[in-house]
């Protein structure tokens, strides 16, 4: 269980958020309503091949982060080769664990949903009928595994700089979480803009993300809790 201190404000809040648009969407069928609006501009998916939203915010961007990534990982084993000391060492490790298993779980994830996206629905010109979560017909399996949202979610793993932050560079915490929350946001946002993904996909890989860097988090620094401020 993760103890309260792990939770500052900012992720209990954006939780809260998050569960309450949910709800919110599923009650007003939200991620239809805007899939609509993009959808009935030219009654087709006219952005999703794109230079800005598909080039640009979907290929080149997420290429830049991992690249950051790589640079971040070598630059670990770089240091580990070249200090004694394991001080600086293990918070980057334990930051670099963070990165990747938040998107790995949401790939993983998506190997078990069968969820199409909204350019594979027949609402939207595709050529099958729309099914929540867990009803999905066998007969059109199958599916184009579309849920969480994988390009969102390498946008969301910036939250892990946010509690790396938290504990060595406090003062720049806020920084790096509204990073993570604007890069995972965007990403999200191009890709319902093509056609990809709802939104609700988008919250979902916002929330796995934060939940497997609490647990990361508590488990990495469960002998420094108490010390850790919010």
């Amino acid at each position: 269980m993760i103890r309260s201190k792990v939770l500052s404000a900012e992720i209990i809040v954006t939780l809260l958020l998050s569960i309450v648009a949910l709800f919110a969407i599923e009650i007003f069928e939200l991620d239809f309503y805007f899939a609509d609006m993009i959808y009935s501009i030219d009654n087709e998916w006219t952005y999703t091949e794109s230079w800005f939203f598909s080039t640009l915010l979907h290929n080149f961007a997420k290429k830049i982060i991992i690249l950051m990534y790589l640079i971040l990982i070598i630059h670990t084993i770089y240091l580990s080769k070249t200090q004694k000391q394991n001080k600086t060492i293990r918070p980057k490790l334990i930051l670099i664990l963070a990165i990747i298993s938040g998107t790995a779980t949401v790939s993983i994830l998506k190997l078990f949903f069968d969820v199409d996206c909204p350019w594979d629905l027949i609402k939207y010109g595709g050529e099958k009928p729309f099914y929540k979560l867990f009803n999905y017909d066998s007969q059109y399996l199958p599916s184009s595994r579309c849920f969480p949202a994988a390009h969102a979610s390498v946008g969301f793993t910036l939250i892990a700089i946010y509690f790396y932050c938290r504990e060595h560079f406090h003062q720049y915490k806020n920084h790096a979480f509204m990073l993570a929350m604007i890069t995972g946001f965007i990403f999200g946002f191009a890709q319902q803009v093509r056609g990809a993904h709802f939104l609700s996909h988008t919250i979902w890989s916002l929330i796995i993300c934060i939940i497997v860097n609490c647990v990361i988090y508590t488990i990495a620094y469960k002998q420094h809790i108490n010390k850790i401020k919010i």
